[in-house]
């Protein structure tokens, strides 16, 4: 039997994930196939180096990466086809959908003003603008950051750490307390506040341009100039037609379509235990992409099927000094729990089970709890002891599980 005949779409975390798994089988050829003109490259180094100077584009370039440059169109799940912004066309036999995300659009007040003092902070040509306006200015900026999440606090952090003054806008008085829960939250709002302008609570209802700098007006009347604007407000799954947006897999990456799986920021995934979820950060799309691959593989015959994903994969961000830990589900439909104040960790559960583990200056024991997701936490021993049945090995046992 003739190798069957794989197209990767997209050449971030997850496609090339998903391409290296593939390159390992002899049951498949594989393609790799990104966005026109675009060399694929590291998304976590756009805030961490590029945009602040710290690194060239060409060192955020993810090494050892081939792709073909042709950005895909669309998909004819009836005839296995994939159509190109260049006019060709290709067939496959299986395809894996790792097309990724494009930043959330701001509202009416930014949307409509025009200027390169605005940016979003999401590919390499933003660090790139981001860079050069910095740099052209020739003194410290004066920068307004729309969002308070991880890549808005981090970024926030970076660019004061660089002498440049930061007024942090967020629409909530303590922004990320529905992802990261309240006692983190206030936290991160503390430092913030210590470390920073912020204008919390307050929305921006108007954006002007007047010579080279920007006003911007918030809801409460209050007018403040900035050399830069940034808009961080998370990111929406981009997929070509017949998507046109979000792809819904099951628990296994599986698409709808036939031989169609998706892995990354464009995956939402409907999961049994987990309900519906997505996750965009780099190292759980590169796990998504592995993860997808061997389901393609098992499902052509050449592989075991590796059973349901769980996102178990970590990921960091360094804010005024502090560094948030994190690994799992970590979203607004969990409930959560503190495990221990200082340092602060908290697990994030659905339906009691943990699935995700957050914490403030405690990586190595969120760290610890990245392979203890997912398992139902024994009884605690007190409880085990007034049962009447509860034994030395138990409660070694429940001390290993929680």
């Amino acid at each position: 039997m003739s190798p069957q005949k794989v197209l990767v779409l997209g050449a971030g975390a997850a496609g090339t994930s998903a391409a290296r798994v593939l390159a390992g089988s002899d049951a498949v050829t594989v393609t790799l196939i990104g966005r026109t003109d675009e060399t694929p490259y590291n998304r976590t180094l756009v805030n961490k180096g590029v945009a602040i100077g710290l690194l060239t584009p060409e060192q955020a370039v993810i090494p050892g990466v081939e792709a073909l440059g042709d950005t895909v169109l669309e998909v004819d799940t009836d005839t296995k086809t994939v159509r190109f912004a260049s006019g060709r066309v290709e067939d496959y036999d299986a395809l894996i959908l790792a097309t990724g995300s494009v930043p959330r659009l701001p509202g009416d007040s930014v949307r409509g003003a025009s200027s390169d003092r605005i940016t979003t902070l999401h590919s390499l040509d933003d660090a790139i603008a981001v860079r050069n306006l910095l740099t052209g200015l020739g003194r410290p900026a004066q920068v307004v950051i729309s969002g308070a999440g991880l890549v808005a606090a981090e970024t926030a952090t970076l660019l004061r750490e660089r002498g440049h003054q930061i007024t942090l806008l967020a629409r909530t008085q303590t922004p990320g307390a529905t992802v990261f829960g309240d006692e983190l939250a206030q936290r991160l709002a503390t430092a913030h506040q210590q470390h920073l302008d912020t204008a919390f609570g307050r929305t921006l209802t108007a954006v002007r341009e007047t010579g080279d700098r920007l006003e911007l007006t918030f809801d409460d009347g209050t007018e403040l100039p900035a050399d830069l604007l940034i808009v961080a407000h998370g990111t929406t799954p981009t997929a070509p037609s017949p998507w046109d947006g979000p792809v819904a897999v099951d628990d296994s990456l599986r698409a709808a379509a036939a031989h169609v799986y998706a892995a990354g920021g464009v995956a939402v995934h409907d999961d049994p235990t987990l309900g519906v979820w997505r996750i965009d950060h780099w190292s759980d799309a590169a796990a998504q992409g592995e993860h997808a691959a061997r389901t393609l593989l098992a499902d052509l015959g050449a592989g075991e099927q590796p059973g349901s994903y769980q996102p178990r994969a970590p990921f960091t961000a360094t804010v005024h000094g502090a560094m948030i830990a994190g690994a799992g589900l970590t979203s607004d439909h969990t409930s959560s729990r503190t495990e221990s104040t200082d340092p602060l960790v908290i697990i994030q559960q659905r339906d009691g089970l943990p699935v995700g583990v957050l914490g403030l200056d405690a990586a190595p024991a969120v760290f610890g709890w990245m392979p203890k997701l997912y398992t139902p936490a024994a009884p605690d021993a007190e409880a085990l002891a007034s049962t009447g049945t509860g034994t030395a090995d138990s409660n070694n046992h429940t001390a290993q599980g929680t």
